[in-house]
């Protein structure tokens, strides 16, 4: 019923000849949304949507967003990966979307940053104990990687710290960077594994040292773009939502008309839906400063900074 709901809630409001959609609460009904706004060519801003699929523009032409996906954690990772003197590092990563893009991202900052991959090694989605050992033991027996970049979702990432514990790959030669919050899901996934064992039981509180937990984090404080936002905000409508969406796409739609030879024109094509491919991401990179900080596109309608 909700999923219907959505459905019905977007395609009515596409039907009230609407130039823009911000939206929706969440990456699967945004994903209904968006794939028919970008078949109208409507461009849609989502403030809260950061699953990678998005960046596909065959599908999601029209699509951009205000929060930055998951792949941009492998900046942060690097940053900190030089910040500590660690200049050697490796990367392992599930075989899907998220993974594919997060190391092609990290062997790109990589060098611009004069680090040196040593190795990156890839798992099937099926995420088998065997595949995982194996790629564990190519990337550190095999790859010499001891500083190890991980990029997979929350179980698969569990799954992946527990088989490390058991090759003894947590001790103090290697440091693990991983990608989100994965706490609750790992020490779920070793109670897991000491159920109805005598032997061989994992002392979570100890024996998961060297990791560093990189997640997303929308609060900035002290950060004075995040600040002045605060400041404008408190005189606004509390419940209003999407602030950042809603003034990129102004900003976006007054530099197109303004751009033009014929504003008047330009601005009653915009009025009537008929500007087209002039409405994809790259016609929001206005330079717009939000609470999360330049809004900066890439091709795929993908923050660059977070």
């Amino acid at each position: 019923m909700s999923v219907t709901n959505a459905v019905y809630a977007s395609v009515t409001l596409l039907q009230e000849s609407v130039i823009g959609v911000i939206g929706d609460v969440s990456n699967s009904w945004t994903s209904l949304s968006a794939l028919m706004t970008s078949t109208l060519q409507i461009p849609q801003c989502s403030f809260t949507a950061n699953a990678v699929a998005f960046s596909d523009k065959t599908q999601y032409k029209y699509f951009f967003r205000t929060i930055p996906t998951q792949v941009l954690i492998a900046d942060v990772m690097l940053s900190f990966a030089t910040k500590q003197g660690w200049n050697k590092l490796g990367v392992l990563y599930t075989d899907e979307s998220l993974g594919q893009q997060f190391y092609q991202r990290a062997l790109i900052q990589a060098n611009t940053m004069d680090l040196h991959i040593l190795r990156y090694q890839s798992i099937s989605t099926s995420i088998s104990n065997d595949g995982i050992s194996d790629a564990l033991r190519n990337m550190t027996n095999n790859g010499g990687a001891r500083i190890i970049m991980v990029a997979a979702g929350e179980k698969a990432q569990s799954q992946i710290m527990l088989q490390a514990y058991q090759l003894g790959l947590l001790t103090e030669d290697y440091v693990w960077l991983l990608m989100g919050d994965t706490t609750d899901a790992l020490q779920a996934e070793v109670e897991a594994h000491n159920q109805n064992l005598t032997a061989g039981r994992i002392d979570y509180a100890t024996a998961y040292q060297g990791l560093f937990l990189f997640d997303n984090w929308l609060s900035l404080d002290g950060y004075q773009p995040f600040e002045d936002f605060l400041d404008q905000w408190s005189a606004l409508n509390p419940q209003a939502l999407a602030y950042s969406c809603m003034m990129v796409m102004a900003e976006g739609f007054q530099k197109l008309v303004k751009d033009s030879t014929n504003q008047t024109d330009n601005l009653l094509k915009l009025a009537y839906g008929e500007l087209g491919d002039k409405l994809v991401p790259s016609t929001f990179n206005v330079g717009y400063v939000g609470p999360e900080g330049p809004m900066i596109y890439d091709s795929n309608g993908d923050l660059t900074t977070g």
